[in-house]
């Protein structure tokens, strides 16, 4: 079996400078450089699992014609930047992506998406977006907190969702701009405690772990307003309610909570709870003191109709809808 050559000699009888691009090559595959609008066009020859060498000689190559050392005859079909009302951001989720070209400082991009993709670890290049306000790198294999996104001063919200990230090593008092923060899908059993450092968070998104209780929340989250702490393993709705008096939107559903108890009325701002596939058989009356509460979303698999008619006399303002098993089913289905 002979090796396939790497260079390709030609030329035209009747002329010494043949024009390669009047060439159709039939290439099997292509990338547009983010960075440029250049295109790059090759054959690949699949030999065995996919790897990631092929994509990271293609972003050397991007990196390359951007800083004028090699050209391209093509140019990029689409680009991975695009523009809306808040300015211009980057969106490559789902590429298998394990690396970034250089030079993305330079769109003062203010949202990254890198979702569902194969980073180990937070690109080098990301840390230089001075601009950036949103960063979401979820499903990806990242196993460690990247300390350095403490660099990125205006950053108001990113996700780790669904990465393998489960404690977090820095101080992040410095995240002055940081509202939402989301570590979401990661089977969490303990709480990264120096989340709490973030001065100002008011969003914060850890459904779909493993947490047990609510003794994680204290003082340091007195600033919260949105909390999402479904598909967890909570058994109770626990007297830390105290801290959460400025929270509008609680979603505790699929959790394993009997009761609503008397420290509901804590939540004197509530506007939202959604408390579907619990096993809720006991509503305290003080729930009635929610005057904010705009809507409820909660199981009647164990509720009474006595239960249910108290409901709507305590929060006769509020819209009330029942689950029933069926509808949870069809629910958890989707």
């Amino acid at each position: 079996m002979e090796d396939i050559p790497n260079t390709l000699h030609y030329a035209y009888a009747d002329s010494p400078e043949p024009d390669n691009t009047s060439i159709n090559w039939d290439p099997n595959f292509g990338i547009d450089c983010i960075v440029c609008d250049s295109r790059i066009e090759t054959w690949l020859f699949n030999t065995g699992s996919e790897g990631s060498a092929v994509k990271d000689i293609m972003t050397s190559l991007c990196n390359e014609i951007a800083s004028r050392k090699k050209t391209s005859a093509y140019k990029s079909i689409s680009s991975a930047i695009q523009t809306d009302s808040r300015g211009p951001y980057l969106w490559l989720n789902s590429n298998s992506l394990t690396s970034l070209p250089n030079g993305l400082e330079k769109f003062n991009l203010y949202k990254v998406i890198l979702s569902g993709n194969k980073f180990k670890e937070v690109p080098e290049q990301i840390f230089r977006i001075k601009s950036l306000e949103d960063l979401i790198m979820a499903d990806n294999p990242i196993n460690k907190f990247p300390c350095k996104i403490t660099q990125i001063k205006y950053l108001k919200s990113v996700s780790f969702a669904k990465t393998g990230i489960k404690q977090v090593d820095c101080d992040l008092s410095q995240l002055d701009s940081l509202e939402r923060f989301d570590l979401s899908g990661n089977e969490l059993t303990l709480f990264p405690e120096l989340i709490k450092s973030i001065p100002k968070l008011t969003w914060l998104s850890l459904n779909d772990n493993q947490l047990s209780d609510l003794s994680f929340i204290d003082g340091k989250l007195r600033k919260l307003e949105i909390l999402y702490l479904y598909t967890n393993k909570i058994k109770n709705i626990s007297t830390e309610t105290i801290f959460l008096g400025n929270l509008k939107e609680l979603l505790l559903f699929d959790n394993e909570i009997e009761r609503i108890p008397d420290n509901i009325s804590d939540l004197k701002n509530l506007e939202k709870l959604e408390i579907w596939n619990n096993p809720i058989k006991y509503i305290s009356p003080k729930i009635s003191q929610l005057k904010n509460l705009k809507s409820i979303r909660i199981d009647d698999d164990y509720l009474t109709q006595t239960d249910k008619d108290n409901l709507k006399k305590w929060l006769p303002n509020c819209e009330i809808n029942y689950q029933t098993r069926n509808e949870k089913l069809l629910e958890l289905q989707k």
